[in-house]
């Protein structure tokens, strides 16, 4: 035991910045940081930033003017719309002003944005115009906010409509005291993306976001960072860690363009980025669109390259991970990568050759996990020893434990720590379903953690698939294999009962019909032949695995999956496939 104790691998952990209410936090980093730029928006007329001082003064003024409206602390105001400065100065000047922020889903339809406002009791919503008719549209059943602020300069605006403008006008009228805000307090209500069917609102309050961005701080040794922020900042992933953890710590945040692998790299150059947070899928169509640009290279650069490749991947062998470093460090600087520190990926499986991928590129991914219901990150890869299958370890101050292991040790993964919520908003029996008296939240994901404390998540506990001979078959390992496949651009995996009983392992494919057509020009498939296409991919994929887990059979699907906004497929959807 000794041993294992010794073998841990821990944090180089240095003392946080403090556990603050997020306004609090603002202040103090305003003080700290004051003309420090925190905030870019790259705009066709130019960049328009923003230093830690303004913002601190515009989010006061907006508080100010909420107040000045008649809000008062714990109503609900919701902000709607693409990243932006005044998106994140909507989100911190409803906390500010004692309210409940909920962050919506951009992408969510018009009735889903519907009925969580109406859920939520939105008296209140921040929306870029985009969203106008959206928000302002009542129905029975579903009332509207009472206030609708307008992400804009007023250009265009219907004069009945307040903007970000208008409102901080009103705050020289307010001349109220902003309320004096407990750590324990409830600032967001987060609504899920709904995996598995309706979404439920998570109540996050001031201690566990903080709390969250702080134990970041203390794992990664930031000085003064540059973030693109890329996802959407109403995903928890995002607002956490790539907007409070960069304000609570003195960084600068610059807002991407668009999330087109083109326009991500061009920005990534411009802003001299050296932190990116993404799922799977981005960095995934990042590095085809890099390798495909490689491809259309001249014969001598593209001999050059795979030489160079070849010299990394004779490294590896040898242990040593750092070649690639040298070797492409032009090839890094004309993609836009120069500055690159690391990319953190999360919020969906991340297939290990993927971050293998963009090490002999010479580009580290530190490989995290998280839940929407514990603000969210809970374990990150240490920067100095990623291990590119895991989850990496637990964050300071985050305790786990594996709820009833089999003999390989696999069971629920269990998180407890100063991140995990509130519960769930009017939802008492859900809350109690995965938050139990003494704090530990289960997440529903099966897994294991080895004897240096890494974690592995092996798949989720609802998507097991238990065949006749009582093997335990994780759908998210054989998609991972499938998915390898140059034309197979998805695949969701699913037990098929079968009459002697226990399940046998079926798919659905979505071909990749694109790479199919530029690898066969020339030819027009028939579905017959698109089918023994993808069968031959199935059964080179299913050599790779145990012959307990392989695919029995499979169709074929021409329309991508449905996703979640963190490109998760909503396995709901398909329960009854049989």
């Amino acid at each position: 035991m000794a041993n294992l104790t010794t073998n841990m691998k821990k944090w180089n952990i240095r003392e946080h910045r403090g556990i603050f209410t997020i306004p609090e936090m603002l202040k103090n980093s305003a003080s700290d940081f004051g003309p420090r730029p925190v905030m870019t928006q790259r705009l066709k007329e130019g960049d328009k930033t923003i230093t830690f001082k303004e913002l601190y003064e515009n989010v006061m003024k907006l508080a100010q003017g909420l107040l000045a409206l008649g809000l008062k602390p714990g109503d609900h105001c919701a902000v709607l719309g693409h990243n932006s400065p005044e998106w994140a100065m909507a989100y911190l000047a409803i906390i500010s002003a004692g309210c409940i922020c909920v962050p919506l889903d951009s992408l969510l339809g018009k009735n889903e944005i519907r009925r969580i406002i109406a859920d939520a009791k939105i008296t209140t919503a921040f929306v870029t115009p985009k969203f106008l008719d959206v928000v302002s549209e009542t129905y029975r059943g579903f009332p509207g906010p009472k206030n609708i602020i307008v992400m804009s300069n007023g250009d265009g605006i219907p004069d009945e409509y307040l903007t970000i403008d208008k409102l901080q006008g009103k705050a020289s009228k307010a001349n109220k005291r902003l309320p004096k805000l407990k750590l324990d307090d409830v600032c967001v209500i987060i609504y899920t993306s709904g995996t598995t069917g309706l979404p439920k609102g998570v109540m996050l309050t001031h201690r566990n976001i903080v709390s969250d961005a702080a134990a970041c701080y203390q794992a990664v040794h930031f000085d003064v960072e540059r973030f693109l922020s890329v996802l959407p900042m109403h995903h928890t992933f995002e607002c956490t860690a790539g907007f409070i953890l960069p304000v609570y710590s003195g960084c600068h945040i610059t807002f991407a363009r668009s999330l087109k692998s083109r326009d991500i790299l061009e920005d990534l150059k411009a802003s001299k980025a050296t932190v990116m947070l993404g799922v799977p899928l981005l960095f995934q169509k990042m590095l085809e669109g890099m390798y495909r640009a490689i491809s259309k290279a001249p014969f001598t650069k593209r001999m050059a390259f795979k030489l160079m490749m070849n010299l990394v991947k004779a490294a590896e062998k040898r242990g040593n991970y750092d070649l690639g470093k040298k070797l492409f460090a032009d090839l890094r600087k004309k993609a836009g990568l120069g500055y690159i520190r690391f990319f953190v990926v999360g919020g969906a499986p991340l297939r290990p050759d993927i971050p293998r991928e963009f090490r002999r590129l010479g580009i580290k991914m530190l490989q995290g996990y998280g839940l929407t219901e514990a603000s969210p990150v809970l374990t990150l890869n240490p920067e100095d020893e990623p291990v590119l299958e895991s989850i990496g370890i637990p964050l300071p101050g985050v305790d786990v434990k594996i709820i009833d292991p089999d003999d390989d040790g696999v069971g629920e993964l269990a998180f407890k720590g100063p991140m995990i919520m509130k519960g769930y908003y009017k939802n008492k029996k859900a809350t109690s379903e995965v938050l139990d008296k003494n704090g530990w939240l289960k997440t529903g994901d099966l897994g294991f953690q080895d004897k240096r404390g890494y974690l592995y998540v092996c798949g989720r506990a609802k998507n097991l698939i238990v065949t006749s001979a009582g093997k335990n078959v994780y759908p998210e390992e054989v998609e991972a294999e499938l998915n390898k496949s140059p034309f197979i651009l998805e695949s969701m995996v699913y037990g098929k009962r079968v009459s002697s009983g226990g399940e046998e392992v079926h798919a659905v494919i979505v071909p990749d019909y694109e790479t199919i057509g530029a690898e066969f020009p020339n030819k027009t498939f028939s579905d017959e032949e698109i089918y023994k296409l993808i069968s031959k991919e199935v059964k080179n994929a299913m050599k790779q695995i145990a012959p307990y887990k392989r695919v029995k059979g499979f169709s074929i699907r021409d329309e991508e999956f449905p996703k979640t906004s963190t490109r998760k497929i909503k396995r709901y959807l398909f329960n009854k496939i049989d």
